[in-house]
């Protein structure tokens, strides 16, 4: 019963993944995504409480393996600023691919019409921004880097990693960014972020 339960989950997400690729979030209905599915809206929300729920959990299907495979990278290491380079590398990578940006976007034009921002909040940068301080704590406690904030050191790396290209990025005044550009930006993010939290 479960395993059904869990393929009928899937296949909604599937039918909603297509809807949301081919109308947008706002084009999409609970009633669109039934009517494809070949069900009611009723079978929707015994697996889902809302339009906003199906989104997130199509957006991290499509890019949670990634992300995981990065975070995963965060491991403890005599050498934290190789560490920081291959995790800000892989990162940078994944958050400037094309679906990423154009999630991104439908998700803050729709941040405060619909709970889709908060959602997207809790299941998706809260976690990264915590697995980050977890491993800056670990480092503080190596004496790798000074005693600060760790979740403060989190987002100021998130900040700097961001900082050369998501802006641009978002708004469509650069379409792509090469990997050596990525490679060279994220080193100079990890240089900034070694000189504020040296001991």
């Amino acid at each position: 019963m479960r395993k059904k339960s869990e393929e009928r989950r899937q296949a909604i997400l599937d039918v909603a993944a297509q809807m949301f690729n081919e109308s947008g979030f706002e084009g999409a209905s609970m009633s669109d995504i039934s009517a494809r599915l070949g069900g009611s809206k009723a079978t929707l929300y015994n697996y889902f409480s809302s339009k906003e729920e199906i989104f997130v959990e199509v957006l991290l299907r499509q890019a949670g393996a990634q992300f995981d495979l990065t975070f995963a990278s965060l491991v403890e290491s005599d050498d934290l600023r190789a560490v920081l380079q291959r995790f800000g590398a892989m990162y940078l990578q994944a958050k400037l691919q094309p679906e990423i940006i154009a999630a991104r976007r439908l998700i803050l034009y729709h941040a405060e019409r619909s709970q889709l921002g908060q959602v997207m909040y809790e299941r998706g940068p809260k976690r990264g921004t915590t697995r980050m301080a977890e491993f800056f704590a670990s480092a503080m406690a190596r004496k790798q880097i000074r005693e600060a904030d760790a979740w403060l050191a989190a987002l100021q790396f998130h900040g700097l990693m961001e900082a050369e290209w998501i802006e641009v990025r978002m708004l469509g005044v650069v379409t792509a960014v090469t990997a050596a550009k990525v490679r060279d930006s994220v080193e100079r993010a990890v240089d900034a972020f070694m000189r504020i939290y040296a001991i």
